[in-house]
C-alpha cells in the first residue's frame, strides 16, 4: 500500500495534480510519523486506519465549511475526501451490516459492545464504524 501511495505521488507530481500531491503527501507523512513512533514498518491495516482518520478529518472540516458557507473550503475538502476514499477498501453496505446485527442479537447479544466487536471481527477494515454504531443503536431500541 505504501509503495502504491509513493507511485501515485510521483505520477500526480508529473501530471501537475496539486490537490492529489498534497493529499497523498499528507498520508505518507502520517505513515512515516507512525513508523517512527512504533519502530516498525506500517502494515496494510495501519495504513488503512490512517487513511480513514484523514478522511474523517476532511468530513469534519467539510461540515464546518458548509456552516460557514465557505465554498472554496467545501470544494477542497470534498476533493481531498474523494482522493482518500479511492485508497480505502469497499465498505460494507447497510443491509449487510443490519443482517449481521440481527444475527448477533438472535445469538444472544444485547449490548452495543459485544455486537460491535462481532461486526469488527466479521467485516474488519470494510466496516464503517459510525454506520454500524447507528444501526446497532436502532436495533437495540426497536421494540
Amino acid at each position: 500500500m505504501k509503495q502504491k501511495l509513493q507511485a501515485d505521488l510521483k505520477s500526480a507530481m508529473k501530471a501537475g495534480e496539486q490537490m492529489r500531491v498534497l493529499t497523498v503527501r499528507g498520508i505518507l507523512a502520517e505513515i512515516t510519523r507512525l513508523e517512527k513512533e512504533v519502530l516498525h514498518e506500517a502494515g496494510e491495516a495501519e495504513i488503512i486506519q490512517i487513511i480513514k482518520r484523514e478522511r474523517a478529518r476532511r468530513e469534519e472540516a467539510l461540515e464546518f465549511a458548509r456552516k460557514a458557507s465557505r465554498n472554496d473550503l467545501i470544494e477542497q475538502n470534498q476533493r481531498e475526501a474523494e482522493i482518500l476514499e479511492a485508497y480505502l477498501p469497499a465498505a460494507v453496505g447497510a443491509d449487510e451490516v443490519s443482517a449481521a446485527i440481527t444475527e448477533a442479537i438472535n445469538g444472544g447479544a444485547n449490548q452495543i459492545g459485544p455486537i460491535m466487536k462481532a461486526l469488527r471481527d466479521r467485516f474488519g477494515e470494510r466496516l464503517d464504524g459510525k454506520l454500524a454504531s447507528d444501526l446497532v443503536k436502532k436495533a437495540l431500541t426497536a421494540p
